[in-house]
C-alpha cells in the first residue's frame, strides 16, 4: 500500500503539530471545572481560541514565514482575535456558527479583562453565553437545569476547541502554495 504525502508532516508543520499538543496539555491543566478565578478562566479560554486560529491560519497560507509571521503581529491584518475569526470564516474554514461562538467569547474574553467586576452572573456577559450553541450541537441540546454561564462557557470553549484542532489538520490538506512561475 503507497503512502499517500500529503499526510506526512514535515518542516514547520512538525514543530507546530507539537507546538499545539503541547499548549493543548498545558490549557488542560489551567482550564479546569475547579477553578475559582473566573477572569482567569474566561481570559485563558478566549486567547487560547485564538492561539489555534492561528495554528489553523498557519496550517492553510503558504510556508512564507516572514510574510505570514507579520500578519499575525499587532496592528497588521491579523493581529486580533476578531480579525482571525474573520480571515478563517471567509477563507472558508470554520463554518457561520463557529464564527458566531468564537465572537461570543471574544466579548467575554475582552469584558473580563477591561472590567475588573466582570462576573459570569453579569445580565450581558450571562447571556452572551447562554447564546452559545455549538455545545448544544455536539454534546447536548438541552444543558442540565443547574448549569451556570460559566459551565456554559466553558463547554463552549472546549467544544470549540475540539473542533477547531480537526481544522487545523483539514487547513493544512489545503495549504496555499507560493507561485513562483516566472
Amino acid at each position: 500500500m503507497e503512502k499517500d504525502s500529503n499526510f506526512i508532516l514535515t518542516g514547520k508543520a512538525v514543530e507546530r503539530y507539537f507546538d499545539l499538543n503541547d499548549a493543548l496539555m498545558e490549557f488542560h491543566n489551567l482550564f479546569t471545572y475547579e477553578s475559582k478565578d473566573d477572569r482567569a478562566i474566561a481570559i485563558l479560554g478566549g486567547t487560547f481560541l485564538e492561539m489555534i486560529l492561528e495554528h489553523i491560519l498557519y496550517a492553510f497560507f503558504p510556508e512564507d514565514d516572514k510574510e505570514v509571521g507579520e500578519m499575525m503581529q499587532f496592528n497588521q491584518p491579523l493581529g486580533n482575535f476578531s480579525n482571525k475569526i474573520k480571515m478563517c470564516y471567509c477563507l472558508g474554514l470554520i463554518d457561520k456558527i463557529i464564527k458566531d461562538d468564537l465572537n461570543l467569547i471574544r466579548k467575554i474574553r475582552n469584558e473580563f479583562a477591561r472590567d475588573l467586576y466582570a462576573s459570569f452572573e453579569s445580565d450581558r456577559i450571562k447571556s452572551w453565553c447562554l447564546q452559545l450553541k455549538w455545545h448544544k450541537i455536539i454534546v447536548t441540546p438541552y444543558p442540565p437545569s443547574d448549569a451556570t454561564p460559566k459551565d456554559y462557557f466553558q463547554v463552549g470553549v472546549n467544544s470549540l476547541i475540539t473542533h477547531l484542532n480537526g481544522c487545523v489538520s483539514i487547513a493544512r490538506n489545503d495549504k496555499r502554495i507560493i507561485k513562483d512561475n516566472f
